[in-house]
């Protein structure tokens, strides 16, 4: 995941894309992982990242043991992530778009179903907005962050 984090952020320095506006990123975790919270932390982490602003609101749907979270992140500036983590009993991997104002990034991982060389990925295990994504999924209502 480190590798991709860099060569996105290559791509943003380079402003090829210009300023990013909107990320759709999901990612599917394998295996019986008994909470989607912290996988859901480090996907809003990728989009914190990336997106140059910060957080206003985050808006968090599902179950965080259950098969899927999906999480809304209005920003500030205007941008907004859209994030999804889902469990599946195949192979770990992420689909992300990340568009700007003159252009997006598309990465895909594993590359198309024939791929064999893939590397799956693998998350540090930091997260922001752990609390706030906990917060929301539990009552069901967005959650304004004070900035």
């Amino acid at each position: 995941m480190e590798l991709l984090k860099k060569s996105v952020q290559s791509v943003l320095e380079k402003e090829r894309i210009g300023s990013p506006v909107f990320l759709r990123c999901v990612l599917h975790v394998a295996g019986d992982t008994a909470n989607l919270l912290p996988s859901a932390a480090e996907v809003t982490a990728l989009a914190n990242a990336w997106i140059p602003s910060t957080p206003a609101r985050v808006y968090a749907q599902g179950e965080a043991r259950g098969t899927q979270v999906t999480i809304a992140v209005h920003y500030a500036g205007g941008q907004m992530a859209l994030l999804s983590v889902n469990r599946v009993d195949v192979e770990t991997a992420v689909d992300i778009m990340l568009v700007g104002n003159k252009g997006v990034i598309y990465h895909e991982t594993p590359v198309g179903r024939h791929y064999l060389n893939a590397i799956a990925p693998e998350f540090s295990g930091t997260g922001e907005l752990v609390e706030t994504i906990a917060q929301s999924l539990e009552s069901g209502q967005p959650i304004v962050l004070e900035g």
